[in-house]
């Protein structure tokens, strides 16, 4: 990108664009294309699509595993308001403003001028432009880099070393919950301009189709029969789970439903709730102590 040519960039009415694509496509098609990688989440889509389309930046906010990124993801595609179709930015607590922004390479400036393409390195908010910026653990941006995506929503510019360059973009972030470990909380002024829509542990039938399908996808060709139990079982106690403090990743679950599968087919058995009771175990990102609290959890779901 020549520096002259983002000095010249025209404004783009996102939400129009958003309003025009969705009014194109439908919303019942893109409950429908989001369903073939989420499923049991309609009303979130409605959600993220009504804020996007009168121009209002979208937080999706849960618990790690319930697919917030993939459903960011999956929007922007199907919106498709450029190639690609989205950029997307994994936010840390050490992202500066510079790494938002971009800026101005001296040394290519001083040997081959302002305009040479290498003299400005354009950062992910310069990138957006006129189409959708995903940024996953929003809340993981320190108060300086929170300040320079604030300043890109409230203005639609960025400033590089005294040049103002336009960006136009529609958002779609992510973040966890404020108890987790490495989360900032986002200052006023930016948290005033964000809608935050919450994704929520699907409910117990629901989220045993969806373990049972992500399981089965996992497990590619392998033929081996997942008893529906075993879902009924990991759905159950994931309920229990929260209901104990305790929420689990849904995406967890599924690789411990898949992993005890491919364990008893690499042994020529049936999958048995022994294979998942070590399957969960391994694929449980937890502390000992947690992890003995989740396990007792475990062995009611199977008494029950």
């Amino acid at each position: 990108m020549r520096l002259s040519e983002l000095l010249q960039r025209h404004p783009v009415d996102i939400a129009k664009n958003i309003r025009d694509r969705v009014r194109r496509i439908g919303v019942d098609e893109i409950r429908n294309r989001v369903n073939k990688v989420l499923k049991g989440l309609d009303d979130v889509v409605l959600d993220v699509l009504s804020g996007l389309m009168i121009g209002r930046p979208v937080v999706l906010v849960g618990t790690v595993g319930l697919g917030k990124t993939t459903l960011a993801e999956a929007v922007a595609e199907i919106l498709a308001l450029s190639d690609p179709p989205y950029i997307e930015v994994a936010c840390h607590s050490h992202m500066t403003a510079v790494d938002l922004t971009g800026d101005i390479d001296i040394a290519v400036v001083l040997q081959a001028g302002f305009d040479h393409p290498l003299s400005y390195i354009p950062g992910p908010l310069v990138m957006a432009h006129g189409t959708v910026l995903v940024m996953d653990e929003i809340n993981r941006l320190n108060p300086y880099a929170q300040a320079a995506l604030l300043q890109a929503i409230q203005e639609h510019y960025v400033y590089i070393r005294g040049y103002r360059i336009r960006t136009d973009f529609a958002l779609v972030g992510t973040a966890n919950p404020s108890e987790y470990e490495g989360v900032y909380e986002l200052t006023e002024a930016l948290a005033d301009r964000l809608k935050f829509v919450e994704v929520k542990t699907p409910g117990r039938e629901l989220l045993r189709s969806i373990l049972l399908w992500k399981a089965r996808e996992a497990l590619g060709e392998l033929e081996v029969e997942i008893p529906p139990r075993l879902a009924d079982i990991l759905a159950k106690f994931a309920h229990e789970a929260e209901k104990a403090g305790y929420p689990q990743s849904v995406r967890s679950l599924s690789y411990a439903l898949a992993d005890a599968a491919a364990s008893a087919w690499s042994q020529r058995r049936d999958v048995e709730i022994r294979d998942l009771k070590k399957a969960l175990i391994l694929n449980l990102p937890h502390d000992q102590e947690t992890k003995n609290m989740l396990i007792t959890i475990f062995d009611k779901a199977i008494n029950e």
